[in-house]
């Protein structure tokens, strides 16, 4: 079906002599829905909300956008609402902060596949760990966390990818930790951390912009700790987007603690390694429903596209979120969501054991 509907979008543009396609689907004097899966306010919020008001412009037609927000279950009420009931005719689209660990191990709450959507877009955003200062003997580098131990680690949902990797970089690293998920957001996770009720967490770069720097670190509770190394053909690199941030990477404390020359390896890894690959690429994902008119998701393609070349919203991105925006955009994006149809029965039975423990 994928190919199908890649074939018959490059048939139409080479009859058109244009891109993107020749439009069936009029976006003139219409309105489309930008479904957030996260509430108002939140870091998914605020990034969906920069794309509603800059989007239209490319858009042939350029129709209004309007914001609607469908929170809860991790993110898997509005996911579900895109793949179960809202209409297929190109006027739907959602901006998702997704979690692909729900489809992996097949969770009751999410009720279709990602891969069943049509893939538009996805938005790079880079995830930064930090930790309370006053954590014994004292954290005031991040290497000072490999000397940590029993402290309290807060997360989202026990499924959600921020919690899965939080268990996973921490049990590689082996640095002991107590765990308490089912916090409702980011936000509120730092606010506990402000508290002292648990000491260590991690966020997107949004939240860490908006809300953990001014909350946590200015004001001297916190440190920044670490970000995921990015990995290129078959290397590490750390991202070049957040020299600003102080941060070492994951590999850097490995690294700390086992030797340079040491890498890690086993189960564990593989799967860090996996989620980061996905997430860091496309941590909010813009989807729409399956089966939508094929020229509308090129449109859509096209709109992006060209927004992510917008210096407006460039510009605006950059102020608000602390980095330029980095899209991956149209098939690129549909080849990693088909990965996850295509895991090992051995690596699913093995990670869904561990995400259930």
């Amino acid at each position: 079906m994928k190919l199908f509907k890649t074939l018959a979008a490059g048939a139409a543009m080479m009859v058109a002599g244009m891109s993107p396609v020749v439009a069936q689907t009029s976006y003139e004097g219409e309105q489309v829905t930008l479904l957030i899966n996260y509430g108002a306010g939140g870091s998914t919020d605020v990034e969906g909300r920069l794309v509603a008001k800059h989007l239209s412009k490319h858009i042939p037609g350029n129709p209004d956008i309007i914001v609607q927000n469908m929170p809860g279950g991790g993110g898997n009420i509005g996911s579900n609402y895109l793949g179960t009931s809202a209409k297929a005719d190109g006027m739907t689209v959602g901006f998702f902060t997704w979690n692909p660990i729900d489809q992996i191990i097949d969770a009751p709450g999410l009720m279709i596949k990602y891969n069943e959507f049509d893939f538009v877009a996805g938005i790079s955003q880079p995830t930064i760990f930090y930790m309370r200062k006053d954590v014994e003997p004292g954290v005031d580098s991040p290497k000072d966390l490999l000397s940590t131990g029993g402290f309290k680690a807060g997360t989202l949902s026990p499924t959600i990818h921020q919690t899965v990797r939080t268990r996973l970089a921490l049990d590689l690293l082996d640095v002991p930790y107590n765990l308490v998920s089912g916090y409702k957001g980011l936000k509120a996770i730092a606010t506990a951390v402000l508290q002292d009720e648990v000491q260590l967490s991690n966020g997107s770069l949004t939240s860490y912009s908006s809300a953990i720097i001014p909350m946590l670190v200015e004001p001297g509770v916190a440190t920044p700790l670490f970000h995921f190394d990015v990995e290129k053909d078959g290397e590490f690199h750390p991202d070049p987007l957040l020299d600003q941030y102080n941060t070492a990477t994951f590999l850097d404390l490995y690294h700390a603690k086992y030797g340079d020359n040491t890498m890690p390896s086993g189960e564990k890894w593989e799967a860090l390694r996996l989620i980061n690959n996905i997430m860091e690429a496309m941590y909010r994902s813009v989807f729409m429903p399956a089966d939508s008119p094929d020229d509308a998701v090129e449109i859509m393609r096209a709109a992006f596209r060209a927004l992510s070349e917008d210096p407006d919203f460039i510009a605006e991105y950059a102020k608000t979120i602390g980095i330029e925006p980095r899209m991956t955009v149209g098939q690129a994006g549909q080849n990693i969501i088909d990965e996850l149809g295509d895991l090992s029965p051995a690596f699913v039975e093995s990670f869904t054991a561990y995400v259930n423990q």
